[in-house]
């Protein structure tokens, strides 16, 4: 195996960014037939690296690459893409497009400078991730301080048979800092991650036809100004077999658990297991909507999909609510804090979300609605960017389903710290709804 250390001291070759010397390395132990590249301690500033066939990247402890600021150093790659917010995705601090059998591993730190590429900041539509991985196959992510990126954290984008272990990620210098994004990738496991960030912590996407499939997620730790397990909003393709168990979310500030299919995709064979949510809104919320985005060119805007096969079972929750009306952010317009409490299921007219199970689970909430019930009538709005908050306070103190078929409770505990008016479980258009 071609072996190469590098030192920031003692290199021969030394340049305004770093990165250049290390790419010579990752090229160099690549037309050998694959190697190892090493990071001594000390500060690496560098703009992109692009990981190699057969490479390993390893950060030996104290070893920090730290990223530039200045946009230029991160040229978009082949694979750019346009988000749910509108902006141009795809540059990176460090990148994989069409790489296999490689690792970035260590102790070290990899640090995305994202104070530099705040919101109305030059560049700031184009942030860069810190790490991207497209079209890639066989690789291992390990070990890693991940910190400050200035858009998402890790992304995958058709990828498959990946290992994300033991990364400590903390991203909250800006906004849309996701932790892990798992994007139209099959064969992905994430297990013994804590990650604290600004948005999303953990979210699978499906912005392509292909799907995103056999997704394993446990053993993490995590901590959201958003949601902390997600599936959607971006969901063109497929998402389905995928198992996330034993967690425990210690805040998640805009809901914990959330399906939400709103570009066609179909939702399936889905299984939460033995969560434990500490301090959170909303702590399930299911989404069957219509928006019918596209993110690739060429893809065809497609009708609604489907939600089904689901099954969440040893969910322990504490929700809290905010202490006073929040503006919504992407009109302002200000919602109540009874907004953001409550189990909330709803599929549309004609599209119900099917076959959901509730097992073995308990739920806190806080209750203390005062008002009539009857004129609570949360909006359809199924175009709209699926937010539990956006449909207001609930007709049911603890949860609400609507337009659904086939959703068993059993042996769940749904239970109010002060008293409410309103019915602990409301329901609209369900059929065949068992609940003991």
């Amino acid at each position: 195996m071609h072996e190469i250390t590098l030192d920031t001291y003692r290199r021969e070759t030394r340049t305004e960014l770093e990165s250049p010397a290390i790419q010579a390395a990752l090229d160099a132990c690549a037309a050998n037939g694959g190697g190892r590249v090493t990071l001594l301690a000390g500060t690496y500033r560098c703009g992109t690296l692009f990981m190699r066939d057969g490479v390993t990247l390893h950060l030996r402890r104290g070893a920090a690459i730290v990223g530039s600021s200045c946009l230029a150093d991160y040229p978009l790659p082949e694979t750019p893409f346009v988000d749910a917010v509108g902006h141009i995705r795809g540059r990176a601090l460090i990148v994989a497009e069409n790489v296999h059998r490689f690792a970035i591993t260590g102790e070290g730190v990899v640090d995305g400078v994202g104070s530099a590429f705040v919101i109305g900041a030059p560049g700031h539509t184009q942030r860069p991730f810190l790490l991207r991985l497209a079209n890639s196959t066989g690789f291992e992510l390990s070990g890693l301080t991940l910190r400050n990126a200035a858009a998402w954290t890790v992304h995958l984008l058709n990828c498959e048979d990946a290992l994300i272990e033991r990364l400590a990620i903390d991203s909250r210098v800006n906004e849309n800092n996701d932790g892990i994004d798992i994007d139209s990738s099959r064969r992905v496991t994430v297990r013994h991650c804590e990650i604290f960030t600004d948005d999303d912590a953990i979210c699978l996407k499906a912005t392509r036809a292909n799907p995103c499939e056999d997704i394993e997620v446990h053993d993490c730790v995590l901590g959201t100004e958003c949601g902390a397990l997600k599936l959607g909003t971006e969901s063109h393709g497929d998402i389905r077999r995928v198992r996330i168990h034993d967690c425990r979310v210690v805040y998640a500030a805009t809901g914990a658990i959330k399906l939400l299919t709103s570009d066609g995709g179909v939702f399936e064979d889905v299984q939460i297991r033995n969560i434990v949510i500490e301090r959170g809104t909303g702590p399930i919320f299911l989404r069957l909507g219509s928006r019918g985005r596209t993110y690739a060119p060429g893809d065809a805007a497609k009708g609604p999909g489907a939600i089904r096969k689901i099954v969440f079972a040893g969910i322990r929750a504490k929700v809290f609510t905010p202490p006073r009306e929040i503006a919504i952010p992407f009109n302002q317009v200000k919602m109540p804090a009874a907004a953001f409490s409550g189990i909330l299921f709803t599929g549309i007219p004609g599209h119900p979300i099917e076959d959901v199970t509730l097992e073995d689970c308990e739920f806190e909430f806080v209750g203390g609605f005062d008002g009539d019930p009857k004129t609570l009538c949360p909006p359809e709005q199924p175009e709209m960017y699926p937010e539990h908050f956006y449909f207001g306070a609930l007709p049911g103190a603890a949860c609400f389903i609507r337009h659904a078929r086939n959703v068993t409770l059993r042996r769940v505990a749904l239970n109010l710290r002060t008293p409410d008016t309103r019915p602990i479980l409301a329901t609209e258009d369900v059929e065949n709804l068992v609940n003991d």
